[in-house]
């Protein structure tokens, strides 16, 4: 996937049914409208039961878990790396070096396994380390179809069917008696058009015969190397050439190196930076968790500012955002809470509408625009918008809500009040959750003034359920407001088919809450005769009484 075309739609932290519900639909609209980038639905967190079923219900994928902004190495444009296999000659890597640019290629397997990689300063090393400069004679271990293929060669004669050639080199440039002086059994002579030369030294006991030049070879020469188990091969390149190709013919892995710098698709853009700077290739290999080479990252991939692309949606506030958001370029916003503190560095579209639901907001952007709303989409929609209106209950739910719930319903072929009952009952079983879980499954921060505020809330149709979970709670409570230097930490309670009003538990500074809503907290808990929204009604009713001070 291309980084730079990629953009994440992502709710805030501790995700409830909106913001996860709005993700996946706004990505819809977007990707119907916007055919340069892929909007991709993410999540900041683990989704609630309740999230969970509306997924299922509709049979909706689960978004993709992003829990840090920071750019890393998937959001980099990755190119297919250029790759030699490990029995292809140094000469044949060389020559792609050559070709296509570049100074360095990673060696693979057959199935792209990251075996190691060589550069030019690799093969020059390889070959100077290879020449003996007193001698006319060296050593060399190759496979034979590697060596024809680097000479250009023919083979005339293989009685013995060799497939590797190991031996001395000689260049047979001298006189006969010279020649026949140095000459050893199994050694591999280099050879022009002198008949009878080439006749001594495959009675000589030489393994192989390289004739240069594409010498003319006659029937009695290749009968004889039959004969005498010679292996006859012939190229057009000079001895001259043939000697300096012969150290090039054998595999890469002669020249290749295992200690590269490698890092991952999540991989942070500094680290890589540090990497690719320590390298003495100045580059990092990139590679899945099987090894298995995906891309090469070189200096002039880092010249360039890299961040995510990200739309906000249920929110508006660094406190609520995923880690790393700071580091990202924000493109949207979408939302129905009030203003936060989130900001950008260029103008950017934000659309903040003090309605019931962000999938509210969605859903008119998409019928505004005449895009067809699928079944699954319009569930999706709906699920969120009657899970933040408590089934359109609460105060907070506009005229809007109720007519876009509505259209939804009627493209999703469902019951408004069916759905709504099966969809509180899923998000109020707490059976196999802590009072830890129980607290922070819908638990959200604010900065109200000078204070830091945690409010967290649940919807339970039977109050008993709570009685033996009630004392460790408020335990947690007290931990939360102590780890996270909260002033005020809440707990709100509410039945949503009853509507006598709502519980709330306190923890921290409760003259806060007394002030505010007229009540007397006593043993941690207090009692308001109406069901509160969490943005509309007790975050306001807090600041309003802090202006009143």
């Amino acid at each position: 996937m291309i980084g730079s075309k990629r953009v994440f739609v992502i709710g805030h932290r501790n995700p409830d049914s909106d913001s996860v519900c709005a993700a996946i639909a706004y990505a819809y609209f977007k990707n119907s409208m916007d055919k340069q980038h892929l909007y991709i639905p993410a999540r900041a967190g683990a989704l609630l039961k309740e999230t969970q079923f509306i997924l299922d219900y509709f049979k909706i994928e689960t978004p993709i878990l992003v829990t840090n902004l920071s750019s890393t190495v998937s959001d980099l444009n990755l190119k297919t790396p250029i790759t030699a296999f490990l029995h292809q000659s140094i000469k044949d890597v060389a020559m792609i070096m050559k070709e296509r640019n570049i100074d360095t290629v990673p060696i693979v397997d057959e199935y792209q396994r990251l075996l190691g990689v060589t550069g030019y300063k690799d093969i020059a090393k390889y070959y100077i380390d290879r020449i003996k400069w007193d001698e006319v004679t060296t050593s060399v271990s190759v496979d034979l179809k590697t060596l024809v293929q680097t000479l250009q060669a023919r083979i005339l004669a293989n009685p013995k069917k060799v497939k590797t050639l190991t031996g001395r080199i000689l260049i047979a440039a001298m006189q006969k008696g010279t020649i026949l002086h140095y000459i050893k059994k199994g050694d591999i002579a280099i050879v022009g058009d002198r008949t009878d030369i080439q006749a001594d030294l495959i009675k000589s006991g030489c393994k192989a015969l390289i004739l240069t030049d594409e010498t003319s070879v006659s029937e009695e020469i290749i009968k004889l190397a039959k004969k005498h188990s010679t292996l006859l091969l012939s190229t057009p390149y000079s001895s001259f050439t043939v000697s300096n190709l012969l150290p090039l013919a054998v595999p890469v892995k002669a020249a290749m190196r295992q200690d590269v710098p490698v890092v991952f698709l999540e991989t942070p853009i500094g680290e890589v930076k540090k990497k690719v700077l320590e390298s003495v290739y100045r580059c990092a290999l990139v590679v899945d968790s099987e090894r298995r080479l995906i891309s090469i990252i070189t200096r002039s991939d880092l010249i360039y500012s890299i961040k995510k692309k990200v739309i906000l949606v249920d929110h508006n506030e660094k406190s609520q955002a995923v880690t790393g958001v700071e580091e990202a370029e924000i493109l949207e916003i979408i939302d129905h809470h009030r203003l936060g503190d989130i900001s950008t560095l260029k103008p950017i579209f934000v659309y903040n509408d003090p309605v019931g639901s962000t999938c509210t907001i969605v859903g008119e952007l998409i019928t505004l625009h005449n895009i067809d709303i699928p079944a699954e989409i319009a569930g999706v929609l709906l699920g969120g918008i009657l899970s933040d209106t408590l089934i359109l209950s609460l105060s907070t739910t506009t005229q809007r809500d109720k007519k876009m719930a509505q259209v939804l319903a009627k493209k999703a072929g469902i019951d408004i009040e069916t759905f709504g009952r099966e969809l509180i009952k899923s998000q109020v079983d707490l059976n196999h959750k802590s009072p830890r879980e129980i607290l922070l499954q819908d638990f959200k921060e604010n900065i109200i003034g000078e204070k830091k505020i945690g409010i967290g809330q649940i919807l339970i149709l039977d109050r008993q359920e709570l009685n033996p979970l009630e004392r460790e709670i408020k335990k947690e409570m007290e931990k939360i407001r102590k780890e996270k230097g909260y002033d005020l930490v809440v707990f709100l309670i509410a039945n949503p088919f009853e509507k006598k009003g709502e519980e709330v538990w306190v923890k921290g500074e409760k003259e806060i809450v007394e002030k505010a809503f007229g009540v007397k907290v006593k043993g941690d808990c207090c009692f308001i005769s109406s069901i509160l929204s969490r943005k509309k009604d007790f975050i306001p009713k807090i600041g309003y009484s802090f202006e009143q001070i």
